[in-house]
């Protein structure tokens, strides 16, 4: 009895599937979140007339006001040196902080269509919000270096060279806070409200507009306890590597091992963040 071959076209490789790999998938998700990103940007000046400039004037209209308060009519500062510049560094990198999260707690519920019809990382949406507010932010940030470096209101040297690092633990504390207010928001629309709160109690407790020695002066503990606050020793380090390199580090003033608390909190807070959002995910659609 005669056999009969098996057809098969010489190329029948070439249509069996191919499974993405991991590193298909980490690009296709890098370039996911780099649209997404870009798009927000581009859309948030959309319509008008002043476009990137309102990035500009909010923290600008925000630091004259602080600056008219508490150093022209209270004097909160008048005893540091170059406190205007201190002050306007703290209200930049506040801005980033306050933008970034605000607009990030509600990245998964305004994107409910989305997630809907399309099944991609929902990490994504929060990690593109808050990049967004980070090319705010390092654009704004460069500017104050370009325009403040001439007039020499800038005490640069080595000591700037961990910038970077100062960006990077800012950035890694602002994701991890989004991550678990997006995913709370989604089921609990009062954390808008509750966070709205919590920021300005934040804002007051992180030495933004008014100098850390002043804190140090009044009360040696009390500026331990601030040195402890992320946002504060963030603030306070970016001011030491840009503007006041007399004032110590914040480590320094924490003393003993209370200086790796504020890692501790942004990494508590991140892995935190993650782990609520990671269980809420699979939830979104049904609560969308």
């Amino acid at each position: 009895m005669m056999e009969v071959a098996e057809l098969r076209p010489p190329d029948a490789d070439a249509f069996e599937p191919e499974f993405p790999t991991r590193r298909d998938t980490h690009r296709r998700n890098f370039n996911l979140g780099a649209e997404l990103a870009l798009t927000q940007f581009k859309l948030k000046y959309t319509g008008s007339i002043l476009g990137y400039v309102w990035s500009l004037l909010k923290p600008l209209m925000l630091f004259g006001i602080m600056w008219l308060v508490f150093s022209a009519f209270m004097k909160v500062g008048g005893s540091s040196p170059r406190f205007t510049m201190q002050l306007l560094v703290a209200i930049v990198v506040w801005t980033f902080f306050q933008e970034a999260t605000s607009s990030a707690l509600s990245s998964i519920a305004g994107g409910g269509n989305l997630i809907r019809k399309a099944y991609f990382p929902r990490w994504i949406l929060v990690v593109a919000s808050t990049v967004t507010a980070a090319m705010t932010f390092v654009i704004n940030l460069t500017l104050i270096l370009v325009i403040s470096v001439p007039f020499g209101q800038l005490d640069l040297g080595l000591r700037s060279l961990l910038i970077p690092v100062f960006i990077v633990e800012l950035y890694v504390l602002v994701l991890g806070i989004s991550l678990l207010l997006s995913a709370l928001f989604v089921f609990y629309r009062d954390v808008g409200q509750i966070w709205e709160i919590l920021s300005q109690v934040l804002f007051w407790g992180s030495a933004v507009v008014y100098p850390f020695s002043m804190v140090s002066a009044h009360s040696a503990t009390l500026a331990k306890l601030v040195a402890m606050n992320p946002m504060a020793q963030i603030i306070e380090d970016v001011r030491h590597a840009l503007v006041t390199p007399h004032v110590p580090w914040t480590a320094d003033i924490a003393g003993g091992g209370l200086y790796l608390v504020p890692l501790v909190a942004v990494i508590g807070v991140t892995a935190v963040g993650w782990v609520v959002f990671h269980k809420l995910t699979p939830k979104f659609a049904e609560a969308l």
